[in-house]
C-alpha cells in the first residue's frame, strides 16, 4: 500500500498506542506568556501497572484498557512529563518527545523518550514502515527493562500492527485495530470488585432490548437499527464516545440524515446520550461538552492553544453522541494527546528554535492553505493552484515567523509537492503549522441539526441561553403566506377556511420535511422555515406549489394560485425566542420581505439562492425558466436581484 493510504492508520496514535497495550495518559495545559501551553502529561498507577504486565506477557495487552478493570483500579499519577508538540509531515513522517521530571519514589523507568514513524515509499508501489525510539532509563533497571522486554515487545507489536493494517487496506480484514473491541463478558475476572453499596446498578445490553424496538415504530429502519445496537453494543470505546452520525454514516454506507434522525431518536429512548461540543478553531479540539444548547458559553477557552474564541453554531459547535451507561460502561480516557491524526486538518507541524530555518515538505492538492503560529499575531495564506507554475520558484514557498505577522502575507504555489522554507525570526521557540483549507462536511453542526425537523419535534426545549446569540455564516430560509385568504373566508366560511388553512400546513409541513428542511414557526397564515441549502428550499417550494395545486377548495379559490414563497440564503444569528430556537438577520428580514414581492403561485428567489449552480439546473428540469428582476425591498438599502418562478400550468401537475 502506498503511504497515503497508510497514513491516517499509522498516526492515529491514539489507537495505536491503546492497541499496542501502552497505559492510560492524563494531560493538562500550562499557558505560556509566549503564546501556546505547555503540556504535561501522566500516568496512573492502576493503567501503568497493568502495561508494564502485558509487555511482559503475563497479562493480555487487550486488558490494558478493558473498563471493567481501569474503573477499579488506583488513579493517582506515578508519572509526570513534558509533552513536547508533535512534529509531521504528511504523508511522510511524524515524531515525538516527552521529558519525564517527576515519578513516585523514581519508580517509573525512564527520564527521556524520543519516538516516531517514517513512511518511504518503495518501488513496487508499496511502503517500508520505519519506526524508532530512543529511551534514556532512569536507572539500571530502566535500562534493562527497556532493553530486555519494553524494545523488543513494543517493536514486535508495531511490525504485528502493521501487518494488520496491510490485511485492513487489501481487503483481507474488516477492523485494522482488532484488539480494541471490548473483551467477551466471560473474560472479565471470575471475582470482580462489586459496585460500592449505594451506587446505582448499571443493567446490562440485554436489558436494553425495548429500546431498541421502540426506534421502528419511530420510524427507524430495521438496517439502521441493528447497525446502531451493534455499533454501540460491540464497538471498541473510544467508538462509542462522542459519535459523529455523518462519519458513522459513510462508513455504513447509509444516508447522512436518516442516520442523525436514528440517533435523535434513539437518545430519546436512552439508548445513547446527546452533548454539544464546541471546537478550538485552530486544533480543532472539543474544549467543551455541554448538555443543553442553554449550556453553550458565547466564548470558549482552549488551554492547549491557550486562545479564547466566540462560538459559531455553523462550525464550531457540533452534536455528538456517546452510549447510554444503561448500555454500557465506558471512560473518555486518552493514550496520546498530540498525534496527526488528533488534528487531521493539519498537513504539517514543527517547532522551530529562535533563529532556525527549516523545511517542511507536503503533497498538496489546489486550495488556500493557512500557515499559523501560536508565536505569532497574524497567519498567512498559501494558494496553490493547477497548471502552469506562476513563478519559477513555484514549488517551493518562504516565509517567515515575525511577532507581529507571517511574512509574506500572500504566497501563491503550484499544487503537487511543496517545499516550505520556513525561518523563525522570533525570540523565542516558534510552533508552526499548516492547516488544509475548509472544515469537514462530516461534522454535525447545531446550525445544521437546527433545519432537522425531528430535532425540532423531539427537543422543542433545546434553546440557547436567554440573550445569548451565535453566529451562522450560511443558512438558507424559506417564508410563505397565503394571497386571497380574506376572499377565501368569505367564500367558504370561517369554519371550513380554518380547515383549509390547517390541510395547507399540513402539506408545506410534508414538503418542508421530505426535503430536509424544519419549520421554525408560524404567523398567523405564514410559515417560516430553514434549510441547510438554497437547493433544498427550491426543492421544497416547488413541491409545496405542487401539493397547493391539489388543495379541493370548493371551487372558491384557485388553489394553483393561493400560495407565495420567498427564498433568501445568507449568514444569520441564532438566539431563542419565545421559547424556541429562532433566527434573527437581514438574511431573514430580507427572505420576508421577496415572499411579499410573490404573486399567488409563484417562487421568488434571490441571487444568492440562484448561485448553487444545482438550482437552475433543478428549475430548467421542472421546464422553469425564472424571470430575473432588480427592485428594491423595504428596509433594504441596496436593489436586490430577485428570479420569479411560475410552475407550468399554473403549478399542476403536468
Amino acid at each position: 500500500m502506498p503511504p497515503e493510504e497508510l497514513w491516517p492508520l499509522v498516526s492515529d496514535t491514539d489507537r495505536l498506542n491503546r492497541a499496542m497495550g501502552l497505559p492510560v495518559m492524563r494531560f493538562r495545559a500550562e499557558p505560556l506568556p509566549t503564546g501556546g501551553s505547555r503540556v504535561v502529561g501522566e500516568h496512573p498507577f492502576g493503567s501503568a501497572v497493568l502495561a508494564l504486565l502485558a509487555q511482559m506477557r503475563l497479562l493480555d495487552p487487550r486488558r490494558v484498557h478493558d473498563e471493567r478493570l481501569l474503573r477499579w483500579l488506583p488513579r493517582f499519577a506515578i508519572a509526570r512529563w513534558v509533552e513536547h508538540p508533535f512534529e509531521w509531515e504528511a504523508p511522510r513522517r511524524y515524531s515525538m518527545h516527552r521529558d519525564y521530571f517527576w515519578s513516585r519514589l523514581g519508580l517509573f523507568p525512564f527520564r527521556r523518550l524520543r519516538g516516531g514513524v517514517e513512511l518511504i515509499p518503495t518501488a513496487d508501489g508499496g511502503t517500508e514502515v520505519v519506526a524508532s525510539a530512543e529511551i534514556a532509563p532512569r536507572n539500571p533497571q530502566g535500562a534493562l527493562l527497556t532493553l530486555r522486554v519494553l524494545g523488543p515487545r513494543n517493536c514486535s507489536r508495531v511490525i504485528d500492527q502493521c501487518r494488520r493494517f496491510e490485511r485492513y487496506l487489501l481487503g483481507g480484514a474488516s477492523d485494522p485495530f482488532p484488539d480494541l473491541r471490548p473483551l467477551p463478558i466471560e473474560a472479565a475476572p471470575a471475582a470482580a470488585p462489586s459496585r460500592p453499596s449505594g451506587g446505582p446498578a448499571s443493567p446490562t445490553a440485554g436489558d436494553a432490548g425495548p429500546a431498541w424496538a421502540r426506534l421502528a415504530p419511530a420510524g427507524v429502519s430495521g438496517g439502521l437499527v441493528a447497525r446502531l445496537r451493534d455499533h454501540v453494543e460491540r464497538a471498541p470505546d473510544d467508538e462509542v464516545i462522542k459519535m459523529r452520525p455523518f462519519e458513522l454514516a459513510d462508513r455504513w454506507r447509509r444516508d447522512r440524515r436518516e442516520t442523525l434522525v436514528g440517533f435523535l431518536h434513539a437518545t430519546t429512548a436512552g439508548l445513547v446520550e446527546m452533548s454539544w461540543e464546541v471546537l478550538c478553531p485552530n486544533c480543532r479540539i472539543p474544549k467543551g461538552s455541554f448538555g443543553l444548547l442553554s449550556d453553550l458559553p458565547e466564548r470558549v477557552h482552549c488551554d492547549f492553544c491557550n486562545i479564547s474564541f466566540d462560538a459559531m453554531i455553523d462550525r464550531q459547535v457540533e452534536v455528538r453522541f456517546s452510549v447510554a451507561e444503561s448500555i454500557r460502561h465506558v471512560e473518555d480516557r486518552r493514550f496520546c494527546s498530540g498525534g496527526p491524526m488528533n488534528a487531521p486538518h493539519v498537513v504539517a507541524q514543527a517547532t522551530l528554535a529562535p533563529g532556525e530555518r527549516r523545511a517542511l515538505e507536503a503533497r498538496l492538492g489546489p486550495g488556500a492553505y493557512r500557515l499559523r503560529s501560536l508565536q505569532s499575531q497574524s497567519t498567512a495564506v498559501i494558494e496553490l493552484g493547477e497548471g502552469r507554475a506562476p513563478s519559477p520558484s513555484a514549488d517551493g514557498v518562504a516565509l517567515a515567523v515575525t511577532p507581529s505577522a507571517i511574512l509574506p502575507r500572500l504566497a501563491a504555489a503550484r499544487a503537487g509537492r511543496l517545499r516550505l522554507e520556513v525561518e523563525n525570526r522570533t525570540s523565542v521557540p516558534a510552533l508552526v503549522v499548516l492547516d488544509e483549507p475548509g472544515w469537514p462536511d462530516t461534522a454535525t453542526t447545531a446550525a445544521l441539526v437546527g433545519t432537522i425537523q425531528e430535532f425540532r419535534d423531539l427537543f422543542a426545549s433545546e434553546v440557547l441561553a436567554p440573550g445569548l446569540q451565535l453566529a451562522i455564516r450560511r443558512l438558507a430560509f424559506l417564508f410563505t403566506d397565503l394571497t386571497g385568504s380574506t376572499a377565501l373566508y368569505q367564500a367558504v366560511g370561517q369554519a371550513r377556511a380554518f380547515r383549509l388553512v390547517q390541510d395547507h400546513f399540513a402539506l408545506l409541513g410534508e414538503a418542508i420535511q421530505a426535503h430536509r428542511g424544519a419549520v421554525v414557526k408560524t404567523i398567523g397564515d405564514a410559515v417560516m422555515a430553514t434549510f441547510a441549502s438554497g437547493a433544498d428550499a427550491v426543492a421544497a417550494a416547488l413541491a409545496m406549489q405542487r401539493a397547493m395545486a391539489r388543495l379541493d377548495t370548493g371551487g372558491a379559490v384557485d388553489p394553483a394560485r393561493l400560495l407565495k414563497i420567498g427564498l433568501h440564503e445568507g449568514p444569520c444569528i441564532a438566539v431563542t425566542a419565545n421559547d424556541r430556537l429562532d433566527y434573527f438577520g437581514t438574511t431573514i428580514n430580507t427572505a420576508s420581505r421577496v415572499e411579499h414581492e410573490c404573486q399567488g403561485g409563484q417562487i421568488v428567489l434571490t441571487a444568492e439562492v440562484y448561485a448553487d449552480p444545482a438550482v437552475p439546473a433543478r428549475l430548467r428540469a421542472e421546464g422553469i425558466e425564472p424571470e430575473p428582476t432588480e427592485i428594491r425591498l423595504r428596509g433594504i438599502a441596496e436593489p436586490v436581484r430577485l428570479y420569479r418562478a411560475s410552475l407550468p400550468s399554473g403549478g399542476r401537475p403536468s
